[in-house]
């Protein structure tokens, strides 16, 4: 059973014009995803290095009160999951939680298997090396290490003596939790639905009020034409204007129906 061509028409057209507002919009989040964790990684990387920065004169001077206060200070901003300045070896000695001081971290712990894992090719360009992680209650992290490099005036009695030939003295570590950026993503998220609802609805109504006045009404008016031409009555020449290929269907249309009738007279 053949189906209106309304149905054949707009139907199509709805589920293609929806399908492709849908991609668009799920492009565009993805690409303001993006955004969002390029700035909060650009963030912590700012945080990182301001940390290595303001902890130079403090370890030339080895005042380690002093770095320890910085460190704690700088812990209790409240996106701030964990921060902590551990040596060469991997022990702890500054950390914004005490109880974390002088632990020894596992090479397979986030902040060291990232570099210290054979299966992981790093880029040479960055000193930075970000990972993503979720913490024992589940919530994700942002993970930054930042190398603390041997500099003019390290080596020195007071802070690294006999490390002349070492590139690497240490290593700051920070982590930052991403609820933040999940519950901008997640309003960002709705917003985003109410507009893809507003433009699919608008975009299919206007398409149909488009097909509907220059397709769907023109067909019908030629239909009722024919019709009109199958019952005999050809003398009446109002045809439909609507655009030229109609008019010249209509005209046709007519010339058959009045050789039909010259050919039954006949």
């Amino acid at each position: 059973m053949s189906q209106p061509l309304a149905k054949k028409t707009l139907v199509p057209v709805a589920i293609l014009m929806t399908a492709f507002v849908t991609l668009c919009f799920v492009m565009l989040y993805g690409y303001i995803r993006s955004l969002v964790y390029d700035a909060a990684e650009e963030r912590t990387s700012c945080m990182s290095k301001t940390l290595v920065r303001s902890t130079s004169y403090d370890m030339l001077k080895g005042d380690h009160m002093a770095l320890s206060h910085l460190v704690s200070n700088m812990g209790e901003n409240p996106d701030i999951e964990h921060l902590r300045i551990f040596d060469k070896q991997g022990t702890v000695k500054f950390a914004c939680d005490s109880e974390e001081i002088g632990m020894t971290l596992d090479l397979e712990s986030e902040s060291c298997n990232l570099c210290h894992n054979e299966a992981v090719v790093l880029e040479p360009s960055t000193d930075e090396r970000i990972r993503y992680f979720d913490n024992p209650s589940g919530q994700e992290v942002l993970g930054m290490t930042v190398p603390i490099q041997n500099q003019e005036g390290c080596v020195t009695a007071q802070c690294h003596p006999g490390a002349e030939e070492i590139a690497l003295l240490g290593t700051v570590d920070v982590g930052m939790s991403t609820e933040g950026l999940q519950n901008s993503l997640g309003r960002i998220l709705k917003m985003l639905v109410g507009v893809w609802f507003l433009v699919v609805v608008l975009a299919i109504g206007l398409l149909s009020v488009v097909i509907q006045r220059n397709v769907l009404l023109p067909v019908n008016r030629l239909i009722e034409y024919a019709k009109q031409v199958d019952n005999g009555v050809v003398d009446d020449d109002r045809q439909p204007d609507d655009c030229y290929e109609f008019r010249y269907l209509a005209s046709l249309i007519r010339r058959l129906g009045i050789h039909l009738r010259d050919a039954k007279k006949k």
